[in-house]
């Protein structure tokens, strides 16, 4: 699928009913309620790890410093040493974060297909699949594009942060299906496809997400961890509603059947 085919069935969607998008996201999330607990799982654990990774050498610093020497610098310079060092261990942190959680994402809905169409398993197929040489440049520059709109949007107070939020969900899907295209036809489709479907999208995402955190509440809280991953379902089920996939006639067409 080219990327004026793709604007093209976006510009002609079709009505998606919410009754239908709550159901079907009700019925999938059945089918891949492992994979949404193993994809939280993965981001709490990776996120976890990366903080240890970079706050440990900072602190383990603390016991090769001559406080003497400290002694010989003012509080208000050893205050700004401070800041910026965590300025930047902090910076690096959001980063790696971003891109990871993007790749995990991506790779959460390729996984989703999968088990829409019933399969157990499918080649190359992963929550790493994305985290990987040919993607990884793409995929930091999406995440970082994520975060400068997102902090834009923040600047201009809350409404406009709840509007980007669905554009850039539509990102990260745009791209697992699509992984050729490039950054700005990643973002001008996302946008495109947000700004046409933005009412019925954030309508399921909040009622969807609502009754996951109180069923994952009711459930002593740890439960959150099971259940919140659904909230992902409804902007997958848009996107296969009106782009729609192609996986049989691209391989019929490899093939030249």
């Amino acid at each position: 699928m080219t990327h004026t085919d793709l604007l093209t069935k976006i510009k002609n969607a079709p009505h998606v009913d919410f009754g239908n998008l709550f159901g079907e996201s009700i019925n999938l999330f059945q089918k891949v309620f492992l994979q949404g607990l193993l994809l939280q799982v993965l981001t709490v654990a990776i996120s976890y790890g990366i903080s240890m990774l970079v706050m440990l050498p900072f602190s383990l610093g603390g016991a090769f410093i001559d406080y003497n020497d400290i002694n010989s610098y003012s509080d208000e310079e050893v205050g700004i040493v401070a800041i910026i060092t965590m300025f930047f261990l902090y910076l690096i942190i959001t980063v790696v974060m971003a891109v990871v959680n993007f790749a995990l994402q991506a790779a959460f809905y390729r996984i989703v297909r999968m088990k829409d169409r019933n399969k157990r398993s499918e080649l190359g197929v992963g929550f790493g699949m994305f985290i990987k040489k040919q993607h990884i440049k793409k995929v930091l520059i999406l995440s970082m594009a994520q975060i400068g709109i997102a902090v834009v949007a923040m600047l201009f107070f809350i409404l406009p942060l709840f509007f980007v939020l669905v554009p850039l969900q539509f990102a990260v899907i745009i791209f697992a299906f699509n992984p050729e295209f490039s950054v700005n036809d990643i973002l001008k489709a996302a946008f495109t496809l947000g700004t046409k479907k933005w009412g019925i999208t954030f309508g399921a995402c909040l009622v969807i997400g609502f009754l996951a955190l109180v069923v994952g509440v009711m459930a002593c809280f740890v439960g959150v961890y099971a259940t919140i991953s659904i909230v992902y379902l409804p902007a997958y089920l848009v996107y296969k509603e009106v782009v729609g996939f192609t996986e049989d006639e691209d391989l019929i067409a490899q093939i030249g059947v």
